[in-house]
């Protein structure tokens, strides 16, 4: 027994000395390794590859390149582009792309348009641009047809849509039921009028500035109308039950974030008028002003829930005729340019993406029924809509809407980016989601691939009148200025208040009270009329300089 035990004690000793040996084996192992790593990063590098920090800004620039090159192939393929508009071409070559990248099975993260940052980042520059290169004539002498178009139309449109699917989802199955506020929230999307897909096609074919200026008015402000009643209906959907209460509190909302937009845009629009007007020292900070402020309005709006977008596009109207009496002609130009630039980039990175988002969403669901009949009602109500307008302010006005006119106006209801941005921050908790974003993505590429396409030929066929490319001459300004007059004294002797009495009237306050605080070195005159043509005057002349730097003489032979 004890030569038992002892075996055992001898046994146990070895297996722990064993142990032991094992363990101190590998931390030596371990320890080599580490210094080895040590001495490894002690090295000096050649190269070395640094994709996990560089990837989001890379992937964010190749994109524009593409985009970019895209563009110039469109531009130099110009048999192409007099058939189909450069947004359904940007839209077809992201189809293809996503497909493409879909048989591939990459990471599809960096490939879908998300409605975050299309509202933040993507749609203010095209906005701002929209605002400050907006022919302002044009704008406050249509002014009571874009407000009747932008809200009465947009209201008619969202209420008729929804209340007609509503009741034919009694008559035909759909893939799944919704309740009245899901699809009044959806026909709120779908009924506003894109300004994106109106600039990228009705620049293209050139129309005049009536048709082009109500179109483009009423799609710059229906936007805000239509995120406006897109929340409040998201809202009404999210009440277990909706009291008079609420629907008081909407239509306060309504009119809230509507009017806190205006006001954010103008107190954004006269701050950048100071800004300049004390930078003149400084010449450099006066773009910075002119391009950060308004997207400061733009933000500021966003977080007080009022609308960015009427607060952006009236920032840069606003402020359009006191920056450029602040600022020096390059600084102007070079305004001009950026804007441009950042606008036509961002246009062509939206549809460039909503081809690339269509084929990478994976909540894709076909419902035909739904479809063709969301497409018919957006044709149908919006041609009941136009036609009831126009005959209604065809009875007050001079200019009135011609059958071409209103054909026109029908026709170019186009649907873009941000009906698709609303439809993808439907919340997931509604059932039919999935059948509202394939039904968006359907009525865009009806709008902007058929619509868009055949525009063309069918302005030139009905013969609509296309925009002056020259620009009027001295004489033609200064007596558009004195039948402006002319009308606005045949209104007071009428003792009515129409258009030009209105203009009138707020050209001399802001010629006495604005102009003074928000424009430098401006003389304030008694002989308002005379101050106008001296400034028209001054602006013609500055034209035909800079247009005589440009034109060369021809070599003697």
């Amino acid at each position: 027994m004890p030569r038992l035990l002892i075996l055992l004690h001898l046994i146990l000793f070895a297996s722990l000395a064993e142990a032991k040996e094992s363990n101190d084996s590998s931390l030596i192992e371990r320890h080599n390794r580490s210094a080895v790593e040590e001495i490894a990063q002690e090295r000096v590098h050649v190269a070395e590859f640094k994709w996990h920090s560089t990837s989001t800004p890379f992937i964010i620039v190749f994109w524009l390149f593409l985009a970019c090159i895209a563009k110039l192939i469109f531009n130099r393929a110009s048999s192409l582009t007099k058939i189909f508009p450069e947004s359904s071409l940007l839209i077809a070559v992201g189809l293809a792309i996503g497909i493409l990248l879909e048989k591939t099975q990459v990471n599809k993260s960096h490939f879908t348009l998300e409605s975050h940052s299309f509202f933040l980042y993507l749609l203010p520059p095209i906005i701002f641009d929209a605002g400050y290169f907006m022919p302002n004539r044009a704008f406050f002498k249509n002014w009571d047809s874009i407000l009747l178009f932008s809200v009465v139309g947009t209201l008619f449109n969202a209420l008729a849509i929804g209340f007609s699917l509503y009741l034919l989802s009694g008559i035909f199955t759909f893939s799944h039921p919704f309740t009245t506020f899901e699809i009044l929230q959806f026909s709120s999307l779908i009924s506003a009028v894109d300004p994106v897909a109106v600039i990228a096609v009705f620049e293209e074919i050139h129309v005049n500035d009536f048709i082009f200026v109500n179109v483009f008015g009423e799609a710059l402000f229906n936007d805000g109308v239509t995120v406006v009643l897109y929340e409040l209906f998201k809202q009404f959907s999210s009440l277990q039950e909706v009291q008079a209460i609420d629907f008081l509190a909407g239509t306060a909302s309504f009119f809230v974030v509507a009017v806190g937009g205006l006001v954010v845009g103008l107190l954004a629009a006269f701050l950048t008028a100071i800004f300049t007007k004390y930078s003149e020292h400084v010449l450099i900070l006066a773009p910075c002003f002119i391009l950060l402020v308004p997207y400061m309005g733009y933000l500021a709006a966003e977080t007080l829930s009022l609308s960015p977008i009427i607060a952006i596009a009236v920032c840069g109207m606003a402020m359009k005729q006191y920056i450029k009496g602040n600022v020096s002609t390059s600084a102007a130009n070079s305004v001009k340019y950026f804007t441009k630039m950042l606008s036509s980039s961002s246009e062509t990175v939206i549809f460039l993406f909503l081809g690339l988002s269509t084929v990478a969403k994976s909540d894709i669901e076909w419902d035909i029924v739904f479809i063709t009949l969301t497409i018919l009602l957006c044709i149908v109500v919006r041609t009941i809509g136009v036609i009831i307008q126009c005959a209604f302010l065809n009875r007050f006005r001079g200019k009135t809407f011609s059958m071409v006119d209103q054909f026109i106006l029908c026709y170019g209801g186009l649907r873009g980016a941000i009906a698709f941005g609303l439809a993808s921050s439907i919340s997931s908790s509604v059932a039919a989601k999935d059948m509202f974003l394939t039904a968006t993505i359907a009525v865009i590429f009806f709008t902007v691939f058929l619509q868009g396409s055949t525009i063309r030929p069918l302005v030139n066929f009905l013969n609509v009148e296309r925009k002056k490319t020259e620009d009027p001459t001295m004489t033609e300004t200064v007596y558009n200025k004195y039948l402006d007059y002319i009308i606005s004294g045949v209104e007071d002797i009428a003792g009515q208040k129409g258009h030009a009495s209105l203009v009138h009237d707020f050209e001399r306050i802001n010629n006495n009270v604005l102009c003074p605080i928000l424009m430098k070195d401006h003389a304030k005159t008694k002989d308002f009329d005379a101050t106008k043509i001296i400034r028209a005057y001054a602006k013609l002349t500055l034209r035909d300089a800079m247009g005589v730097t440009k034109w060369q003489p021809q070599q003697p032979q």
